[in-house]
């Protein structure tokens, strides 16, 4: 048995679903998703034709709060990224060089740069070839994440969540044209795969496997932030007669993708099961919550659960207007080093330096906070206080939330707006950021600003309480 949850309602039947077929699952935040698929796995490894489960999610730091909140552990329970499920499998196969093969972010970028700059100067007349670097690589992204690598599949693919980027069928040969030169030169450069299209080399790697499945079952949690070939290559690594189950929130679809699980390979045959029932938010940052998703730059989806009841009670939201960002950055260290000495307490990041600067803030006032990454053993319930980035909060939960520097120059971030392809893309994912951070709140939930407030935050709502410097100072 995992925690000391007892399963209620729609989360008792979906841990009794048959061990077999496609399972959907869809839940508003607080919704007890990731309890219910850690005991989902645990039911399932326990079961005598078991092989092995896999229970897969997106970041390093989940998995260690997964593996943090579950009292006993089967030895057919195997809890990882997905990206170490990708690289044990192609290693598996011989297909994993020595050295990583796996290009970085930044790595990417040069090379598809080059890739056009070679293009340019064969096609100097040529349009398309004059668009940014942030569109090129958002365009070949798409190309990874949906394995359209073939130009007839590109040149006729419909175009899922591509509004901001336009482009005529008859100039996307020249995208193609870019993606092939972008391959060929990172093979040459010993790069056989970058961080978005393994996942199509490990579903061609597995079309190909003729040995035994290693895993009878496969449940993937916060499965909105997967590529459709991440999707599809998790199912096609299940055994025949095993299982695969999805647990998601579209609301918190935090990386970008803007893809659906439509889109994925997954093939529902009986009803999709929604968890509308908050366990975790108090009213008020639930209605705070609710107040972020009908801002203008919120991109609206069939899929989102909304919340229909809540049990946890708190105070209302606060935001806290400071003359300058050093009188802010005070308040937010004294208010998180008390609160830490009775609660779990969190601030969340927007980017490493943040993290870095509270930290040595913290560390000179003899706070020693925890940072939550991919080696933060166990889960954020103890009584002190944590640093966090948004991206790394998905999937926790903290007694207080603090969210500074909520100021329009820096949310959404200036690196989020350099590299994104138009403004439009950045504040739609840069909005779910917010949104994330403020349902990882049981209790307690504080923003600051100093200057200008983002946009993005619901000004006008009557969900959140406004105090000046001078009411907290």
């Amino acid at each position: 048995m995992m925690l000391s949850v007892t399963p209620t309602g729609k989360q008792e039947e979906v841990l009794a679903l048959p061990a077999k077929g496609h399972i959907v699952v869809l839940g508003t935040a607080g919704s007890g998703k990731t309890t219910i698929a850690l005991m989902r796995a645990q039911h399932l490894a326990h079961l005598p034709s078991t092989n092995q489960v896999l229970l897969v999610t997106f970041n390093r730091a989940l998995v260690e709060y997964m593996r943090g909140i579950s009292n006993s552990r089967s030895e057919k329970l195997v809890v990882e990224n997905y990206h170490l499920f990708a690289r044990g499998y192609l290693h598996s196969m011989g297909e994993m060089p020595r050295r990583n093969g796996i290009l970085n972010k930044d790595g990417k970028k040069y090379y598809i740069e080059r890739a056009v700059e070679v293009l340019k100067k064969q096609n100097p007349s040529e349009s398309t070839l004059q668009r940014s670097q942030a569109f090129f690589v958002d365009e070949i992204t798409y190309i990874e994440q949906f394995g359209l690598v073939d130009s007839t599949l590109y040149y006729d693919a419909e175009r899922i969540g591509r509004r901001s980027a336009n482009i005529k069928k008859k100039n996307r040969k020249w995208i193609f044209e870019v993606y092939k030169k972008y391959i060929e030169l990172r093979k040459q450069a010993g790069w056989k795969y970058d961080w978005d299209d393994v996942a199509f080399y490990v579903y061609c790697a597995l079309q190909k496997d003729k040995r035994e499945r290693r895993y009878t079952h496969i449940i993937v949690d916060e499965g909105q932030d997967f590529s459709p070939m991440m999707i599809k290559s998790l199912i096609e690594a299940i055994a025949d007669g095993g299982s695969f189950t999805f647990f998601g929130d579209v609301a918190q679809q935090i990386y970008g993708s803007r893809l659906s699980w439509r889109d994925s390979g997954i093939h529902v045959d009986n009803k999709i099961w929604r968890f509308d029932m908050n366990y975790r938010n108090p009213a008020a940052i639930m209605d705070f919550a609710k107040d972020i998703t009908k801002s203008v730059y919120w991109r609206k989806n069939s899929d989102m659960i909304e919340a229909a009841a809540h049990i946890a009670e708190g105070p209302k939201p606060v935001l806290v207007k400071f003359t300058c960002e050093q009188h802010e950055i005070d308040w937010v260290i004294d208010r998180v080093i008390s609160m830490g000495k009775t609660s779990s307490t969190v601030i969340v990041c927007r980017s490493r330096a943040d993290i870095d600067l509270f930290r040595c803030l913290l560390n000179n006032n003899s706070c020693d906070a925890t940072e939550i990454d991919k080696k933060t053993p166990g889960y954020a319930n103890i009584k002190t206080v944590y640093l966090t980035t948004f991206h790394a909060a998905k999937g926790l939960e903290f007694d207080n939330v603090f969210i500074p520097f909520l100021s329009d120059d820096k949310f959404p971030s200036p690196e989020a707006m350099g590299n994104g392809v138009s403004e439009e893309d950045v504040y739609e994912d840069e909005i779910k950021l917010l949104y994330v951070a403020a349902t990882r709140s049981k209790y307690g939930l504080y923003m600051s600003y100093s200057g200008t407030l983002s946009p993005l935050f619901p000004k006008d709502a009557g969900s959140y309480d406004f105090q000046d410097e001078a009411d907290v100072i």
